[in-house]
């Protein structure tokens, strides 16, 4: 599929989603459902393990809306492009790969909900912020920040961020556990590759189970967890990477992972 701001590229078992909706990635209806898309065809490889998501602009991850679009769009509108935003999102959430935000620029409303969505967070060190300053509009957060937000920070810290419209830097957001990792600007790509290639060397399916167990079961009492840990454990047994791998230990040797 062709897309106008959207580039992927894949290396081995690792897919890069790059970004280009100059000047800093404005999110509107065409862009969203490019995004909605191009996550739809990651899902669907399954020859990769992890999607690493990032920008091709200098200073912008994804700095917000396209706050005209937004300003002229009618109720009904406004509820369409929520749910597109909101949907792209869950792509990511729930697809078996392992998911990384590169926040190599601003993060801030939508790009801060789209990163939330992913499984890590590596924001390179600088000037650039990420949050969600939406209540500063007049605005409620429409792509999963009220929902996200409080499962990865906490109920009191996600409440003074959102009413206040708070944003931070890589330090801050990295000390309340908003983003998981702080890397220097200079090689930051090269550091979140070389973590993506390590971690897709593993075993693709087990990976992607685990997520989606995780995903699914924390939101559960724990014995419908454990009923969910079951049923993808079983599930995950009948791969290719779940036998070599239990093969390779007996056999004390290193195993050799397809994720098939």
């Amino acid at each position: 599929m062709d897309y106008q701001y959207i580039t992927m590229k894949k290396e081995e078992r690792v897919l890069t989603v790059s970004l280009s909706r100059p000047p800093t990635n404005p999110l509107n209806g065409e862009f969203g459902r490019e995004l909605y898309n191009a996550f739809s065809e990651a899902d669907k490889m399954e020859d990769v393990t992890v999607v690493v998501i990032t920008s091709a602009l200098e200073k912008a991850f994804i700095a917000g809306a396209d706050i005209k679009e937004m300003a002229a769009m009618n109720q009904g509108e406004s509820e369409a492009f929520s749910k597109l935003l909101q949907g792209a999102n869950d792509i990511l959430s729930n697809m078996k790969k392992v998911v990384i935000a590169a926040i190599n620029g601003h993060a801030l409303g939508g790009g801060c909900e789209l990163a939330m969505a992913c499984d890590y967070r590596f924001m390179a060190a600088g000037k650039a912020l990420i949050g969600l300053p939406e209540a500063t509009l007049g605005i409620v957060p429409g792509a999963g920040g009220t929902q996200r937000l409080p499962r990865l920070v906490g109920l009191a810290k996600a409440k003074d961020i959102l009413l206040w419209g708070k944003v931070m830097g890589p330090e801050e957001a990295l000390a309340i556990g908003l983003i998981d990792r702080v890397i220097e600007a200079e090689g930051f790509m090269d550091e979140v590759m070389k973590f993506a290639a390590k971690l897709a060397s593993g075993a693709g399916k087990a990976l992607g189970y685990i997520k989606v167990a995780v995903n699914e079961g924390v939101e559960l009492t724990l014995e419908q967890g454990l009923e969910v840990e079951r049923r993808y454990g079983l599930e995950n047994l009948k791969t290719h990477d779940a036998k070599e791998g239990l093969t390779a230990f007996a056999e004390k040797r290193k195993p050799t992972f397809l994720s098939q």
